[in-house]
């Protein structure tokens, strides 16, 4: 059974000019150490293509927040894991404290002209 459903969108270029001034406070505050990790294998690659993951990362944690039905700072946003399957589908992994009365987490993320948006559906 479907409890919520939750969408965000988020300016990539905003969140290029948050790792311009304060990447650090806010990669601590917002990400996990995997998180933080694969962001910055990504930005080695390429730049834009990093930037873009950290945007779509950030865009599922609060869409996450709103399927739950959980305000933004209910939870630590580091603690809501946003990674990849081998495949590069992504998935969000909650810590044990959060799964409470949630049986599974469906998460779609995209890119497309300055732009992240995330969709996440809870059952």
């Amino acid at each position: 059974m479907i409890k919520g459903i939750g969408i965000d969108l988020v300016d990539i270029e905003k969140i290029k000019n948050i790792f311009r001034t304060r990447k650090e406070r806010f990669c601590l505050k917002v990400f996990s150490e995997q998180e933080i990790n694969s962001i910055e294998n990504s930005i080695k690659k390429n730049c834009d293509r990093g930037i873009q993951k950290a945007a779509g990362y950030f865009a599922a944690k609060e869409a996450f927040l709103k399927a739950t039905g959980r305000g933004l700072f209910s939870v630590p946003l580091n603690k809501i894991m946003v990674l990849n399957n081998e495949n590069g589908q992504p998935y969000i992994d909650l810590g044990i404290n959060i799964k409470a009365n949630i049986s599974s987490v469906k998460v779609s993320i995209t890119h497309d002209k300055g732009f992240a948006c995330a969709v996440v559906v809870v059952q």
